[in-house]
């Protein structure tokens, strides 16, 4: 059973039962991807649970913050972010710099720096308190690429623990995506270095959508064992997310 989407919700009574909306970028939004929010969806079939998707491919935690009105004006019950990824290839080098630029049309003072990250996802949590009495759970950003030892995955740690600070400040549970995809690698797994094309997601969407490959197969063809590209995820990591939110739904509602 496939999520809803937020744009389902414009103008209609709220759905009855628990409200869950996913919000983040294509990892969330599951176009290049395994669809981890089809997933958690399917996991409550029968139950009084409706999950939305609120994933945009492309977003960074600025463009989310930009979003947010449809997300507030859904009265949910839970909100869960997934959003970063985005932010530290922004940081990837004037070339990738200039692609984010023209593509998600950010603003001329946006830099991309730890600095902005912050401020935009401190902006983005406040607003979701603020707006509604939702309960909040954030994820961590991924692994980029499968060499946990590269610059990148040691840029994306230095995200992750500001986004730990941040939500710690507010009471906002951490899901630790990060650490669980980093466990599952195999030992003297030697994936391709970190090189991210618009080329290869194409290719490996097409693979899977016209060849109808399954995504764990796609990604073991070029090399990975959890991420299909180096950045969206295949079936097993997708599994892990469902869980990991999954999770947190059943403690929210057992203490609810």
């Amino acid at each position: 059973m496939a999520g809803m989407r937020i744009e389902d919700l414009a103008g209609k009574d709220r759905p009855a039962g628990r409200l869950v909306v996913c919000l983040g970028d294509s990892i969330t939004e599951g176009q290049l991807s395994s669809n981890w929010v089809d997933r958690l969806q399917a996991a409550h079939a029968g139950d009084e649970v409706r999950v939305v998707n609120a994933g945009v491919s492309g977003d960074l935690t600025w463009n989310v913050l930009q979003r947010l009105d449809p997300v507030i004006a859904a009265r949910p019950d839970v909100v869960v972010l997934l959003a970063g990824t985005n932010d530290v290839g922004f940081a990837n080098g004037p070339n990738m710099e200039a692609m984010y630029r023209r593509r998600q049309k950010l603003p001329h003072e946006a830099r991309p720096s730890l600095g902005w990250y912050e401020e935009c996802l401190a902006l983005t949590l406040d607003r979701l308190r603020a707006g509604t009495s939702a309960r909040i759970a954030a994820i961590e950003i991924p692994i980029n690429g499968e060499d946990l030892a590269s610059a990148q995955n040691q840029r994306v740690r230095a995200y992750n623990a500001v986004l730990h600070r941040l939500a710690d400040d507010r009471g906002i549970p951490v899901l630790p995506l990060y650490e669980r995809l980093a466990a599952l690698l195999p030992a003297g797994h030697r994936p391709p270095p970190f090189r991210p094309t618009i080329g290869l997601m194409i290719s490996s969407a097409l693979r899977h959508c016209v060849l109808r490959r399954s995504w764990d197969a796609v990604a073991a063809a070029n090399g990975f064992a959890l991420l299909i590209d180096g950045v969206h995820l295949n079936d097993r990591a997708a599994s892990v997310v469902a869980e990991l939110v999954g999770r947190f739904l059943a403690e929210d509602a057992a203490a609810h």
